[in-house]
């Protein structure tokens, strides 16, 4: 039985693609990609556990940052609404979140955490996003988190998801 997280191969279109279990079960499996672009479904007699390493980029300053008690909380409309940790070397020093009635993302030191660690997280996300070529300060600690949270456990670089949100910014200016 394939659990959600587990790493999975199988034969797709002539080769071995490899993914991330999003719904897993004993009959019926469902899997991201590595990249987070395609999701496959089937029976789970067509999918092997994997030992390949996901995708990732090289070493940066946000290595040292990581995301812990994230929850997706029932919002209020199309607001996003969530609550996470931010942790600096494994020591939780960030709440960040949203309460769903509008307005940006909140982020707020823990008790007891010197606000300078706040300063040095949005210095490093900033670093973060020149380093794969985007220098936007707007907003770039929830890009971070969305990143993080939503896109990197499917294999998807933080040098893909940004370029990506370049494309689409590139087109959007294109069309307005």
């Amino acid at each position: 039985m394939f659990k959600k997280g587990d790493r999975v191969e199988c034969d797709y279109k002539g080769e071995t693609v490899y993914g991330i279990v999003s719904r897993g079960g004993d009959k019926s499996v469902s899997i991201v990609l590595d990249g987070g672009e395609e999701q496959l479904k089937g029976g789970a007699g067509l999918f092997r556990y994997s030992d390949k390493s996901l995708p990732t980029d090289a070493p940066n300053l946000m290595d040292k940052w990581s995301i812990k008690k994230y929850q997706e909380i029932e919002g209020h409309g199309d607001s996003p609404t969530f609550s996470a940790t931010i942790c600096l070397n494994g020591k939780p020093v960030i709440r960040a979140g949203n309460n769903g009635w509008g307005g940006p993302n909140e982020y707020h030191t823990l008790n007891g955490v010197d606000r300078e660690v706040e300063k040095q997280f949005y210095a490093d996300v900033k670093s973060w996003m020149a380093l794969f070529g985007d220098e936007s300060t707007y907003d770039i600690g929830d890009m971070w988190i969305d990143w993080y949270q939503n896109n990197r456990p499917y294999g998807v670089t933080a040098e893909k998801y940004i370029g990506d949100f370049n494309e689409k910014m590139a087109s959007f200016s294109k069309t307005s």
